[in-house]
């Protein structure tokens, strides 16, 4: 890995966000001769867009600390120009780009000053806009959406004068989650979340997995609307009237969180190749279909680990790749691999997280899958701060290799998904679970990894112990209680047979062999156990409901 021999680079990069930032120190600390030119149209640049909605909260008390390094210096282009040795020109915007002759056309926003730069490499870095609903006039009063700084300031000055009392955001991702709990928690504000698919965080879990992040969200007093596609905002006295194809809400404001799209018009301008979800094309080398462009960030296309392209908009991902662009205009081989999509979002007193293809993905690629379910403790049991977690395998049903993660609950979810998202890197299988080494001691983790027991169920299931949805219990099925009678009486289940685990081995033929049998307890370990005599003892139709009664779609 050494340096190009060319040290006296002219490198522009357009973007000057994580992925350009990144891309640009690096390049320059390699290379200290290089002339880096980073170009950018804000006059707010490298700040923490994801904790905007932290600010809105209150839980950060000034946009100053999403611009800051760790030590307190503000990170403004003079910033970049001392300390990184940068040439940045904020506030300023790309006109035109000569490809062949290696030239860009720049205009000075304020002062309308043109100017030509040579380079040598050129990199874009150009990120995603906000997809806004059409018809929707961009400086609407009432409506917006929620992606700068000035966007954050001003929803905050509106709150703390007291002038929201109820808003409607429209789009459950990972923005329009944290700003129903900053909206709801801080300031008392009435939110209706809006979402056009069967479930909320569509795009992160399956159905369900999703209503226990609805039924979290219901207990703060946020309003769900699913199912629900905005067609019309319309304005009304003194607020907003949305029409969707199921209801119309009345609210006084609006934030549009559907989504992004990457930015690509100054990359179609130069007639670089465009994926067909929009982004634009790089090898693994985040070159573009020009071999001295590169591209990084929200608006290229990644491969995600089973093959398919995909645009992935994560400030994580971004960074890994600036360096490695860094890395490639000093001539080092620094590939940038596969993606498994690994994320999480705090919603209230949950912590969600997911890696890797939901049910819903792998059956749109035609991936055969099974699953398995479970309700684990976070700590060991007996340790005082002890939390519940859900989590959720996905397999390939042929082949045994994982496919994705799901997790959810008020203990340490992160670190399963962070953990399972490195098996998917390397197609780890089932097999690969029950392998891993994890640190044990009660006040961090319970003697057995959960991931460990979610590796051992998958397994069991292969050999006929069968998790399944509770849920989706056949009508005709015996629901069988294995819990003991203090929790059937103290959580009840209606159209039960009750027999205590404790009492069941010695009972197991009374119920008939040709009958559906579905067992719950608590958590899924009983059930499993239990399930697993029955298959011995020859009953061809009996599964156990993954993750117990904890993890049942109900109120109570």
């Amino acid at each position: 890995m050494s340096e190009t021999k060319n040290s006296n680079l002219k490198i522009v990069i357009v973007g000057a966000s994580a992925a350009g930032l990144r891309a640009a120190a690096r390049a320059k600390r390699l290379m200290p001769e290089s002339l880096i030119t980073v170009i950018d149209e804000g006059k707010i640049i490298s700040y923490g867009a994801c904790g905007l909605p932290y600010y809105l909260s209150g839980d950060i008390e000034s946009t100053r600390a999403l611009m800051e390094t760790s030590w307190g210096t503000l990170r403004n282009a003079e910033f970049f120009e001392k300390v990184k040795g940068l040439d940045m020109r904020i506030q300023t915007k790309v006109t035109n780009v000569d490809i062949e002759n290696k030239s860009i056309s720049l205009m000075n926003k304020i002062t309308g000053d043109e100017k030509n730069l040579q380079f040598d490499k050129l990199v874009l870095a150009t990120g995603a806009t906000p997809i806004m609903l059409p018809g929707i006039p961009a400086d609407h009063q009432r409506i917006s959406t929620f992606k700068t700084v000035e966007d954050a300031a001003r929803w905050r000055k509106k709150l703390e004068t007291g002038q929201i009392e109820r808003i409607a955001i429209i789009g459950s991702g990972f923005i329009g989650i944290e700003l129903a709990e900053a909206f709801t928690s801080m300031w008392d504000v009435k939110v209706d979340l809006i979402e056009g698919e069967n479930r909320i965080l569509p795009q992160m879990l399956d159905t369900d997995m999703s209503f226990l992040i609805e039924k979290h969200l219901k207990e703060h007093g946020v309003r769900l609307h699913k199912n629900c596609r905005v067609t019309a905002i319309n304005d009304i006295p003194d607020g907003l009237e949305i029409v969707t194809n199921n209801k119309t809400i009345k609210t006084e404001y609006a934030i549009v969180a559907i989504g992004v799209h990457p930015r690509v018009e100054l990359a179609r301008q130069m007639g670089l190749k465009i994926g067909k979800c929009g982004g634009i094309t790089v090898d693994k080398n985040l070159t573009t279909s020009h071999p001295d462009v590169y591209a990084a960030g929200d608006c290229i296309e990644v491969e995600y680990f089973h093959g398919e392209k995909v645009v992935i908009p994560l400030g994580s991902l971004a960074n890994k790749q600036g360096r490695a662009v860094g890395d490639q205009l000093t001539g080092r081989k620094t590939e940038f691999k596969k993606v498994v999509g690994s994320a999480c979002v705090k919603v209230f007193d949950y912590n969600v997280a997911s890696t890797g293809l939901t049910e819903t993905m792998a059956a749109r690629y035609g991936i055969p899958t099974r699953t398995v379910r479970g309700t684990f403790n976070d700590l060991a049991h007996y340790y005082p701060e002890d939390k519940n977690i859900f989590l959720k395998l996905i397999y390939n049903s042929d082949t045994q290799q994982i496919l994705g993660l799901q997790a959810a609950g008020e203990g340490n979810v992160v670190k399963r998904v962070d953990v399972l998202g490195n098996l998917l890197m390397n197609e780890g299988c089932l097999e690969d679970l029950l392998d891993l080494e994890f640190a044990y001691s009660p006040p961090y983790a319970s003697a057995l990894d959960p991931l460990y027991m979610l590796g051992a169920a998958a397994l069991n299931q292969e050999e006929d112990v069968i998790s399944v949805d509770y849920n989706k219990s056949p009508d005709s099925a015996l629901i069988l209680d294995v819990r003991t009678p203090d929790e059937a009486k103290n959580y009840p289940l209606e159209n039960t047979m009750h027999i205590p685990l404790e009492e069941l081995r010695e009972r197991v033929n009374e119920l008939a062999k040709n009958k559906a049998i579905r067992i719950i307890c608590s958590r899924g370990t009983r059930s499993a156990e239990a399930t697993r005599w029955f298959v011995e003892a020859g009953h061809k139709n009996v599964a156990y409901a993954g993750g117990g009664w904890f993890m049942l779609n109900k109120e109570s």
